[in-house]
């Protein structure tokens, strides 16, 4: 009974002699015991238990007993005891789940009173303990939280602020001057309509159509799976400027243990991290500038070497004007065309979106345009029929993969020309699930240079493989099987 010694007991019975004896047996156990000839308000703050009979309190002053954390043990009325027309009309069962009232029969002896007295002190001892361990708890949380760099929060069922922790200084503030502030004040406008949860939900039920993925929300009520994760928004510093952040929030409806005492009795709805992004986002703004700079310097360096390509085409244009020879003409053909086909990679590179990609369409029919301007001669005339799949190329291998093509057209030009009639050539693109592009040649003449050393060198730098299908007629039928990198 040490533990017990240390309490007070008050004791308000109708009968003073019943209320001495129970004085006394209580008093055996060194507890404090005072008789009290009539409720005050002043009971709550001088006892740690009131014994009484039921009859002597009102429902108000049950009330205020127990709200003040003081046990309570009652004494039923006897049957057919008349009652005093004050207390006579209220029922105990509003007050079935205080873990601090018991209640007795009339005929309950004084070693049962006193029995329910000490269990009632136990269960105040462990209602303290669990207290203090409830408080010690909420210091090292509070201790936790002062000590991360990010900052955590607590949202009401509104989107009010019920805890911010110290870390709330990077946006300049401290916690007491936005807790009771909406959350909106400290998104950037621009972002409200697209994290703010009353607004989101507006937006579909007007659209009347749900989004293919969870929105991400700033006030979130949605747990596990569904939570929030990683929701980048820009908030504003007190000052003004913009501090870029990554948000993860859950909807909380209630804590088991109230570790949080400032939302004790509040509804919160949500709890979320704000991690400060700002250097990443910068670090992230600075590689973007630094990559479309060195964007814009190749499409430079592509379009000056089209430029001085196409110079040097020229002069071998001009040179032709000054040959002596038939074969010094040709070869100086050979050469402009060449040198304009190297002049056409890249000049599709400069105006590609990408600088390291080519697009299949765009390069074979440019390319296909091309060759019909450069290679017709008086009396011979050749179509070119494209069929490509769009498909990104590898710029690396273009220029000899074009330089190639030309070689195999040639034999086409060179088959019109002897003999005067009009040639059809079919060139196609596909691209396989293996990685290999095949680019398919048919018509007359293709292969007049297939023996060529120089085509050999040319498709070897484009890593292509050069067959003729053993289905296919040829004369007229050719493959270029480039092998790339899947």
């Amino acid at each position: 009974m040490s533990e017990s010694s240390a309490k007070s007991v008050g004791v308000f019975f109708s009968i003073y002699s019943r209320a001495e004896k129970l004085a006394r047996s209580l008093r055996q156990c060194g507890t404090h015991v005072t008789i009290l000839s009539g409720y005050s308000d002043e009971i709550s703050r001088q006892f740690d238990c009131i014994v009484a009979e039921m009859e002597l309190l009102n429902e108000r002053e049950i009330q205020t007993i127990l709200d003040s954390s003081i046990a309570l043990v009652l004494i039923e009325k006897a049957i057919g005891e008349p009652q005093q027309a004050e207390y006579a009309k209220y029922s105990l069962e509003q007050f079935s789940n205080c873990t601090l009232l018991r209640v007795l029969p009339k005929n309950a002896s004084n070693s049962t009173i006193k029995c329910a007295v000490y269990k009632l002190f136990a269960k105040m001892d462990s209602i303290l303990s669990s207290k203090n361990t409830i408080a010690a708890a909420q210091s090292q949380l509070r201790t936790l939280l002062s000590s991360l760099p990010d900052i955590v929060y607590v949202l009401d069922e509104q989107g009010y602020f019920l805890y911010l922790n110290e870390s709330v200084g990077l946006l300049g503030y401290l916690p007491s001057e936005l807790i009771g502030q909406h959350f909106g004040s400290i998104i950037h406008p621009e972002d409200r309509p697209n994290i703010s949860r009353d607004l989101v939900v507006q937006k579909i039920r007007q659209n009347n159509i749900m989004p293919a993925n969870p929105p991400k929300l700033f006030d979130e009520r949605r747990s596990g799976s569904r939570m929030t994760r990683e929701l980048e928004v820009r908030l504003l510093h007190k000052d003004g400027h913009v501090i870029y952040a990554m948000v993860n929030a859950y909807g909380e409806q209630a804590f088991d243990v109230p570790l949080f005492s400032d939302v004790v009795g509040k509804k919160l709805q949500t709890i979320g991290v704000i991690h400060d992004i700002s250097a990443m986002h910068l670090y992230q703004e600075s590689l973007e500038e630094s990559l479309a700079a060195k964007e814009r310097l190749l499409r430079e360096i592509h379009h000056r070497i089209k430029s001085n390509l196409q110079l040097v085409a020229s002069l071998a244009h001009l040179k032709q004007i000054d040959a002596q020879s038939i074969a010094a003409i040709e070869v100086l053909r050979d050469l402009e065309t060449q040198i304009k086909s190297i002049a056409l990679v890249h000049e599709a590179l400069y105006q590609s979106e990408r600088v390291d990609r080519l697009s299949a369409r765009d390069f074979f029919g440019q390319f296909c345009h091309f060759a019909e301007e450069a290679l017709e001669r008086v009396g011979s005339t050749v179509h070119i029929r494209v069929s490509v799949e769009d498909y990104p190329l590898d710029p690396d291998l273009l220029v000899p993969l074009s330089l190639a093509l030309l070689y195999l057209l040639e034999g086409a030009y060179k088959a019109s020309y002897d003999r005067r009639e009009k040639v059809e050539v079919h060139l196609s693109f596909v691209h396989k699930q293996n990685g290999m592009q095949i680019i398919e040649i048919n018509g007359v003449g293709i292969l007049e240079n297939a023996d060529s050393i120089v085509l050999q060198a040319l498709l070897k730098q484009a890593h292509a493989k050069f067959q003729i299908p053993k289905t296919a007629d040829g004369e007229n039928f050719c493959q270029l099987i480039v092998e790339t990198k899947s």
